[in-house]
């Protein structure tokens, strides 16, 4: 079966017991009219929906396949308050279908609503409505739509997955991005199955224990056993919501996640599963899906022989098969670690994640390049805790490759990351080398690259109250390439993507692009533009901060729950002139000003000068770290507001008396 199962040892908590199901769980189908009267969420009044129930109960079964099979059963209720929710009743289940790892049976789902006399209608999901498929090459899904939707409606579905091992738990998950009434989660592992838990929670949690006898029987006869039950339960839980800058959601969650740390069967010797990264090393280097795939003689083609044959240097070489490699293969939008063969993906131009970058690894050793694979979790995938060896905190595979002491950070599934540039998607992140000699973390920060930008521009005002000029914008590393593969869909999406939006009266023309072919240089941008000049009375108003992405204040709630991730450091620079009528002066320009953040990871520098009817002006804005905790959000929110107020303050101009 493609998918490994690696896990390792945590501590195990001592916890209270509780020995049966949860009787506050409402049955299901059971729903009584106050429910569906209810106009808005108790916990947060603005919530679109709120879960009146989650609830999940795993127990242990006889298996076809082995001794025990796991036994999941899941039941969701959900209140839908306004039409913004309703994509909520757009259900998609994946299960792992790979060598029939699991089976999903009983589903039923049901949508419920009050009629004219007050009474509950339930209307069933029919099973023509519900489909199945193939996702990729391991998992399959099951999809459905609840019928008979409309502001505050009720709908519920309970499901039943049979996996055929007992050596993996998923993680559950109490919190959801609306508020959860009661999540409540029951297990029941048997005395052979030596797990331990990892709890993620910081709100109240109510942790009981419990044990019971049971038996299971095979050829040689029964087993009887002890069961070690645990039960978690949380209530009013509110939603993780959307932040600006919010990173993985995942990391935020609450949760509680179990790792198989042994089997202990009587008369058996002891199957241990505790883990060491270079024991994980070493099972995926003898992978026939991962350590298999870097050993195949790929054929390279006319084209890119002809490219290798002009290379002068081992650095020329490592650009030339990247960037072929990168053309040439489609990715399809798979994000893995795995290859079933690259041989097959090189003939079909197309594959995961996994495959380009296992046919990009092959390509770099087959050159004499020093390269090896390395394991990443993308940024919206979540942290990386080396302390804990377990191959599902990765999502992707990268390849590392060096040339003296230069490192490169490569991933050919990205069409517009040159080859010395980190990929935007895990910059910051701590990735795992896969090697069996000498496997290790690699920290993916260069220190170097930024989010940079310069903006050059010479503006007049005319007599009509109309601003224009020409603009140069320049666009370096991170700036850069989301801006081409605007560029490459429209001309027209670049234009409202990153130089009107947020400015409905602002018109660009003459555009002119530079460099967007030539990756080792920056992003040039030339234009023309113009914009009304706003006034009140006998003053005209002009806002220097244009072009930039930085019009508008992202940070202004009140709280925040998670950190604030820009990825990247990043760096401003605006320059320029503003000219205005003969006729007219300028009344009391801003004042020349630094204004720093306290630890000085944010410097803000604006110099203006005024020569007649002209003002010159040069404008630095410089973060020095791109993360910030949410600890420190009520600080990071004040210094933003200040220095948006800044940013945006206006050039005030009038006619001479």
């Amino acid at each position: 079966m493609k998918k490994l199962i690696i896990v390792t040892l945590l501590m195990l908590p001592a916890m209270l017991l509780l020995a049966q199901r949860d009787k506050e769980i409402p049955a299901f189908g059971k729903v009584e009219p106050a429910e569906l009267q209810m106009k808005e969420c108790d916990i947060d009044k603005e919530a679109d929906a709120m879960v009146l129930v989650d609830y999940g109960d795993i127990t242990y079964q006889k298996g076809t396949l082995s001794l025990f099979a796991m036994k999941k059963e899941i039941r969701r209720r959900i209140k839908l308050f306004r039409e913004s929710s309703f994509d909520l009743a757009n259900i998609k289940l994946y299960y792992i279908s790979d060598d029939r790892y699991e089976k999903v049976l009983d589903l039923d789902a049901y949508t419920y609503n009050l009629d004219a006399n007050g009474k509950v209608v339930a209307t069933k999901v029919e099973k023509k409505n519900i489909f199945k498929q193939k996702a990729d090459a391991s998992h399959s899904s099951i999809t459905f739509t609840f019928p008979d939707i409309k502001p505050g409606t009720i709908i519920e579905y309970q499901y039943t997955v049979i996996r055929e091992t007992s050596d993996h738990i998923d993680p559950w998950i109490f919190q959801d991005r609306i508020p959860t009434r009661i999540s409540s989660f029951r297990i029941a592992i048997p005395e052979y199955f030596q797990f331990t838990t990892s709890k993620h929670i910081s709100l109240p949690v109510e942790a009981k224990q419990d044990e019971y006898r049971g038996s299971v029987s095979n050829a040689s006869g029964s087993l009887e056993y002890k069961n070690q039950e645990f039960t978690y339960k949380m209530r009013n839980i509110p939603g993780l919501k959307f932040e600006p800058y919010m990173g993985a959601a995942g990391d935020y969650l609450q949760r509680v996640e179990f790792q198989l740390a042994q089997i202990i069967y009587p008369d058996h010797s002891v199957k241990d599963f505790r883990n060491t990264w270079p024991r994980l090393a070493t099972s995926l280097m003898e992978s026939d899906y991962f350590g298999a795939q870097i050993k195949k003689n790929i054929p390279k083609g006319d084209e890119l022989t002809k490219q290798l044959a002009k290379a002068a240097t081992p650095t020329d070489k490592l650009f030339a098969i990247f960037r072929y490699v990168q053309q040439y293969m489609e990715w399809n939008g798979v994000n893995d670690f795995y290859c079933e063969s690259v041989k097959d993906c090189w003939s079909k131009r197309s594959g995961s994640s996994g495959d380009i970058n296992f046919i990009l690894l092959n390509l770099l050793k087959d050159a004499g390049i020093e390269s090896y694979p390395i394991l990443s979790s993308t940024r919206t995938h979540g942290q990386v805790f080396s302390a804990y060896p377990f191959l599902k905190q990765f999502n992707k595979l990268l390849v590392f490759a060096q040339i003296g002491n230069k490192p490169y950070i490569l991933d050919a599934t990205d069409k517009y990351n040159p080859p010395g540039l980190i990929p935007h998607d895990v910059i910051g992140t701590e990735a795992f080398l896969v090697d069996k000699d000498n496997p290790g973390f690699v920290t993916l920060w260069d220190g170097l690259s930024q989010n940079k930008q310069y903006v050059i521009m010479n503006a007049l005002v005319s007599e009509q109250d109309s601003l224009s000029g020409e603009v140069s914008l320049t666009s370096f590393d991170y700036a850069k390439n989301p801006r081409i593969r605007s560029l490459k869909q429209s001309k027209e999406k670049f234009i409202s993507s990153y130089l009107t939006a947020n400015q409905s009266n602002l018109h660009v023309q003459d555009l002119e692009v530079v460099n967007d072919e030539v990756d080792s240089l920056p992003l040039e941008q030339k234009f023309k533009f113009s914009q009304p000049v706003s006034s009140s009375g006998d003053y005209k108003f002009v806002n220097l901060n244009l072009f930039t992405g930085l019009e508008k204040n992202p940070f202004v709630q009140d709280l925040r729950q998670t950190n604030i991730d820009f990825g990247c450091n990043q760096y401003y620079m605006l320059v320029g002139n503003i000219n205005i009528p003969e006729g007219y002066t300028f009344e009391d320009p801003p004042k020349n000003m630094t204004m720093i953040m306290p630890d000085t990871s944010i410097i803000f520098k604006r110099v203006l000068q005024v020569n007649g009817n002209t003002l010159g002006y040069r404008i630095i804005l410089e973060f020095k770290r791109p993360v910030y905790a949410a600890e420190e959000y009520d600080a990071f929110k004040e210094f933003y507001k200040k220095l948006f107020t800044r940013l945006n303050e206006q050039i005030v101009f009038k006619k001479k008396a």
